[in-house]
C-alpha cells in the first residue's frame, strides 16, 4: 500500500470511528421532550430514537464492537504506513535500530493523536451540540449496522449470559 493510500485509509477508520462516537453519544444524549416535539413537528425518526432509547443495549454494543475494532484497524494501518517512513529519515541522523524505534513510536503517536482528536474529542463535542438533531440522522446507518453486526451482538451477549450464570453459581 502506497503512503497516499494508506494515509486515505487511516482517513477513512478515523471518519468511520467518528461516526460510532457520534452515534453513541447522540443517542445518550438526546432528551425525550426534545424528540417528542420532533415528532409533533412531523420527523418521524425521533420515534425510532425514542424507541432505541427505551432498549438502548444491542445499540451500545454495536458502537463498542465499531470503536474497537476501527481502533485496531487504525492501528495496524498507521503503523505500517507511517513507520517505515519515518523510519527512512530518522536513519539520516540515527542508527538504524534507534531510527526503527523512534520511527514506531512517532508514527504510533501520530495515529494516536489523531484518533483522539477526529474520532473521539472533535466527534462527541459537536454530539453534545444538537444531539436530537444528529440521533435522527445518524438512528438509519445505526439501524443498518446493528442489523450487520446482529451475529457478533448475540455472540456477545451469550458470552455475558455465560460469565453471569458463573459469577452467581
Amino acid at each position: 500500500m502506497t503512503l497516499t493510500q494508506s494515509l486515505l485509509t487511516i482517513a477513512l477508520l478515523i471518519a468511520t470511528s467518528a461516526f460510532f462516537s457520534m452515534s453513541e453519544i447522540a443517542l445518550a444524549a438526546s432528551r425525550r421532550v426534545r424528540l417528542r416535539q420532533m415528532l409533533e413537528d412531523g420527523d418521524k425518526r425521533a420515534e425510532g430514537v425514542m424507541h432505541i432509547q427505551s432498549q438502548p443495549g444491542e445499540y451500545f454494543t454495536v458502537t463498542q464492537i465499531g470503536l474497537n475494532a476501527v481502533a485496531i484497524l487504525g492501528g495496524v494501518v498507521g503503523e505500517g504506513a507511517l513507520s517505515p517512513y519515518l523510519t527512512e529519515v530518522l536513519a539520516l541522523w540515527l542508527p538504524q535500530r534507534p531510527a526503527q524505534t523512534t520511527g514506531f513510536l512517532l508514527s504510533f503517536v501520530a495515529v494516536t493523536s489523531l484518533f483522539i482528536l477526529f474520532a473521539d474529542l472533535l466527534p462527541k463535542r459537536v454530539s453534545m451540540a444538537k444531539p436530537e438533531a444528529l440521533a435522527v440522522r445518524l438512528l438509519q446507518p445505526m439501524l443498518w449496522c446493528m442489523l450487520v453486526l446482529k451475529p457478533l451482538v448475540w455472540l456477545f451477549r451469550s458470552e455475558e449470559r455465560r460469565v453471569g450464570k458463573e459469577c452467581t453459581a
